[in-house]
């Protein structure tokens, strides 16, 4: 089944979780929804952003819930997802993907017109080549924060922030819009 959306759907993790961000990066693009990426964790990379790792099956996790990611995703036309590349520094920095994630809907519940944990195949940029970890960025905490309060607004769960996004990224007032700057599109925020 395909989603029903013009465009693509993209699966955000990092600091686009920032509704206003993504407005500048990609101004075309859209909102859609919450959503969660099974198997894979969350960790700030050698390169000090977030990125994903596919979790390994083999291993049995220490804390479970560190094996899902929440997200939100956005409708993104051609000419968006291009702007998102050079954002995201592809293919240097990131590849692009198409992984399945379940759809929570915009309150944390099922999407209109599917079932309750339907998987639907997504866009999201992973850095396959440096999995390790790192330390969060200077400037990157504060787009963090507000990608992260943005986030919580939409339904994700403040479990999993203060569980998973915390121990990465330190909490921190944002509440000076003037400070968080995004380093790719600097004379637009």
């Amino acid at each position: 089944m395909t989603p029903k959306t013009q465009g693509r759907l993209y699966f955000a993790y990092g600091s686009n979780l920032s509704l206003k961000q993504m407005a500048c990066r990609c101004p075309k693009s859209t909102y859609h929804c919450l959503a969660v990426l099974k198997g894979w964790k969350w960790v700030i990379g050698p390169r000090g952003y977030a990125n994903v790792v596919k979790s390994d099956p083999r291993l049995s996790s220490t804390d479970e819930a560190q094996d899902e990611v929440y997200g939100l995703l956005y409708v993104l036309d051609e000419e968006d997802e291009e702007a998102l590349d050079v954002a995201e520094g592809v293919p240097d920095c990131y590849v692009k993907m198409m992984l399945g994630v379940e759809s929570l809907g915009r309150d944390g519940g099922a999407e209109e017109g599917r079932e309750e944990g339907e998987e639907i195949e997504v866009l999201v940029y992973v850095d396959v080549a440096r999995t390790g970890v790192g330390t969060c960025k200077e400037e990157y905490v504060a787009r963090m924060n507000r990608g992260i309060k943005d986030a919580v607004e939409r339904g994700m769960p403040q479990d999993y922030v203060d569980r998973v996004l915390r121990k990465w990224v330190r909490d921190e007032d944002i509440s000076r819009e003037g400070d968080v700057k995004d380093p790719f599109f600097p004379g637009e925020q």
